[in-house]
């Protein structure tokens, strides 16, 4: 680590050797030169080791300009110091000292003085001359930065068939709250305290890692390590928290060397950090801790969105090792962690049609605000487990304007490769996660309970909000569908497959603005009808029927096959529907009933 602090050091410091190397030809001083600049460096090194500034394009700039300015001042002051003395000196030898007080500076000296002169002007107008250019490229930049971007646009996500294909994960702090209760398990447990939850996948179960961090520096000089991390499933409501013993000696709350920040630090000289660590748990339990790595554009200060990094930490040995973040190991469902995603969130949400459109003085066309109902990156991000078994980060965007619920879309970004799908459905309006979150609040306004961190699903073909319920204590206590197109449409229940066939059941049942009958999932029925029932509501007539070996209630509405009303126990019939997960119920728009003409 000493080496690779050295390393850093002199990426800060490339200013500050160029003026004492320019001093030292104008001078010819070669052991004030190594003195000071030994010293600088060393200043210069603890400066770094302990404040560990960004190390981006603009920060390594003007840290280097900076010092290359503070450089000029040392090596002025003491080099105009040394030739007083040198000059008292050597009168001194010639004469009394009353004549050397009224000795003149000598031409050698006021030469040095001039030409440093002129010198100390170049790091200072370089100053100016990066700030001024940082300036215009951060206007200028915004087109290329947002081209940096890897997206894709659909009119609608892939279906949520099943809550064990797709878990529907409990709010974190549900998991926080139960791990807190099993706190007393952990030695000493007063010398500890929870932090950061992380959503992942360890040996294929979508789960929540919690990390355990001292409680102050002197708890930290005592033990040297902490004794494990809590462990939970993050989709069964009665799952129990489980402490896992593994010694964790480099930590974000550790000091000195074994701090996990300053190790990672160390490791990447050129490369800047963005947003917290999370800690991430491979399949045989060993800890290791996660930062997203980036490089600026130019001196915009902007983030290049296609160019990350991710340095991965053994919390057990300290080492660590940097991948493109779409070749980290297998075990890292999140090598772009939740910040970078938010701000290629903010970025894709305002700068579409670039800087000027944005402003207030902009007409601020297909301007996108992300909302802050997640649990990361302070309110914008929300992690999810798609069907594929990915970690993706849930965004929805809304207009800005507080009058309005309408979400203009939402974006999924994958936690690996940083592509952002951003998913925008103009056939109909969508409610936003405020609206949804509204109706949840108000669905058992006597117990107080409140809404937490909203997800859109595409369930058969509808855009579904669902969102979990927890009392004031932060315990789950159900779960909740809702239409985004459809309000009136809201169930709620302490299961979330079970919850989902409701839900399922009263989308069939409401004959609004869906069918379970996505042609990429439909299969052909074919068989003898069992069971037959009409319901007439007075609007519609809606046939019930089942078939043999089948478990499922099929529905189909009158309006759209007349015909069906005459279906009975006995006909030969075949259609095409969608039975997803062994659903309950299943709708379908059309029929063929065998001889019935």
């Amino acid at each position: 680590m000493l080496l690779n602090f050295i390393n850093v050091t002199l990426v800060f410091s490339i200013g500050l050797l160029l003026m004492n190397v320019i001093a030292l030809a104008i001078s010819r001083r070669t052991k004030f030169f190594l003195l000071t600049t030994l010293i600088e460096l060393i200043v210069i090194y603890l400066v770094l080791y302990i404040q560990m500034p960004p190390k981006n394009m603009t920060a390594l700039l003007n840290i280097n300009l900076f010092l290359a300015i503070g450089a000029v001042i040392i090596n002025f002051i003491g080099n105009v110091g040394l030739s007083a003395v040198d000059k008292i000196r050597e009168l001194g030898q010639e004469s009394n000292h009353k004549h050397a007080r009224n000795v003149n500076v000598p031409d050698k000296q006021v030469h040095f003085l001039r030409r440093y002169i002129v010198v100390a002007l170049v790091p200072i107008a370089l100053w100016f001359i990066v700030g001024a250019t940082a300036f215009v490229t951060k206007i200028t930049s915004i087109d290329n930065v947002y081209e940096s971007i890897p997206t894709q646009t659909k009119r609608s996500a892939e279906l949520l068939t099943s809550a064990k294909d797709m878990p529907i994960a409990l709010a974190p702090d549900t998991a926080k709250r139960k791990m807190q209760q099993k706190f007393s398990v952990i030695p000493n447990s007063n010398m500890y305290e929870l932090d950061g939850i992380t959503a992942q996948t360890v040996n294929g179960e979508y789960v929540y890692v919690a990390t355990v961090e001292f409680n102050g520096f002197f708890k930290w000089l005592k033990n040297k390590y902490v004794p494990g991390y809590f462990i939970i499933s993050a989709t069964d409501v009665n799952a129990q928290p489980r402490f896992v013993k593994e010694r964790l000696k480099y930590t974000t709350s550790a000091y000195l060397n074994d701090d996990a920040a300053r190790k990672i630090y160390a490791k990447a000289p050129t490369y800047a950090s963005t947003g917290r660590m999370n800690l991430e748990i491979d399949d045989k339990g060993v800890p290791y801790y996660i930062q997203t790595l980036y490089r600026e554009y130019g001196v915009s200060g902007r983030m290049k969105f296609n160019e990350f990094k991710t340095a991965v930490l053994n919390a057990q040995t300290g080492v660590v090792k940097i991948y493109d973040a779409n070749k980290a190991p297998k075990f890292i469902d999140a090598p772009i962690t939740s910040s970078a995603a938010n701000q290629m969130n903010e970025f894709y949400g305002r700068y579409q049609k670039g800087w000027w459109n944005q402003t207030s003085l902009g007409a601020k066309r297909d301007v996108k605000v992300p909302t802050d109902n997640g649990i990361y990156s302070g309110g914008q991000i929300t992690p999810l487990i798609d069907s594929k078994g990915h970690l993706v980060y849930f965004t929805d965007f809304t207009s800005g304007n507080n009058d309005q619920d309408s979400a203009l879309g939402y974006s999924l970004v994958d936690a690996r490769t940083g592509q952002l799908t951003y998913y925008r459905d103009t056939r109909s309006g969508l409610m936003d996660s405020d609206g949804a979150i509204s109706i949840a609040d108000k669905i058992y306004p006597e117990k107080k309970w409140q809404a937490h961190m909203p997800i859109l699903y595409n369930i058969d073909g509808t855009p579904t909000w669902v969102v979990s319920l927890l009392d004031t204590k932060g315990i789950f206590k159900k779960y909740v569908y809702i239409n985004a197109i459809d309000n009136d449409i809201v169930i709620d229940g302490d299961n979330a497959q079970e919850s989902l066939d409701d839900y399922r059941k009263d989308l069939a049942e409401s004959g609004s603005n869906n069918r379970s009958t996505d042609p990429k999932t439909q299969k052909t029925f074919t068989g003898k009808v069992s069971r037959v029932a009409l319901v007439n509501d007075g609007k519609t007539t809606i046939v019930n029927f089942m078939i043999d070996g089948q478990p499922t209630v099929f529905k189909i509405d009158a309006d759209s096959n007349p015909t069906v009303v005459f279906l009975k126990s006995g006909d030969e019939v075949s259609f095409k529907a969608n039975v997803l997960d062994q659903a309950k119920i299943a709708t379908i728009d059309d029929i063929t009933i065998k001889d019935l003409k």
